[in-house]
């Protein structure tokens, strides 16, 4: 039948971990619930004299993510309070790693360093609520590492 792909080497989205390093103390993200992360490009458009059609070319990029994150950290709200009292920002990172051992493409990790959450639960109550107590946050990085990639699946190589 040749090469395809198994249903069994794609990763499941609960399959992995994360991490958060802040001001240099590294620990497990233990609080986060979700998170999406992806890089978008910069582009203009120009057409130039004798051309009909535009042409487009890259002049930038920009890291932005989004997370859903359970109110139950103190380090989330220290951060912010550190920037009120005294107009310091630690330098945020997070590393997330997706593996999923029933796959054989093997572990993907990244790092996004220099992380900024553009909010951070101060306090959450509902009247009546079951659900757990979580805040949706969008962030931005400004670098990323890519650790470990994936490798082709085992039907594959």
């Amino acid at each position: 039948m040749g090469a395809y792909t198994k249903i069994a080497d794609l990763v499941t989205g609960s399959e992995g971990s994360a991490f958060i390093t802040t001001d240099g103390q590294n620990r497990y993200f233990f609080e986060l619930s979700k998170i999406e992360a992806d890089i978008e490009f910069t582009v203009i458009a120009k057409k130039l004299l004798g051309h009909r059609m535009k042409q487009h070319k890259v002049v930038g990029a920009e890291g932005k993510g989004s997370m859903t994150i359970y109110n139950v950290s103190p380090a989330a709200l220290a951060v912010y309070q550190q920037y009120i009292k005294n107009g310091g920002v630690p330098q945020i990172s997070i590393q997330v790693t997706n593996e999923d051992p029933a796959s054989t493409i093997g572990k993907r990790t990244v790092v996004m360093r220099n992380c900024i959450l553009s909010k951070v639960p101060v306090a959450c109550l509902e009247d009546g609520s079951e659900d757990l107590n979580t805040t949706d946050t969008d962030f931005t990085f400004d670098d990323l590492d890519d650790l470990e990639r994936y490798v082709l699946p085992e039907n594959m190589r």
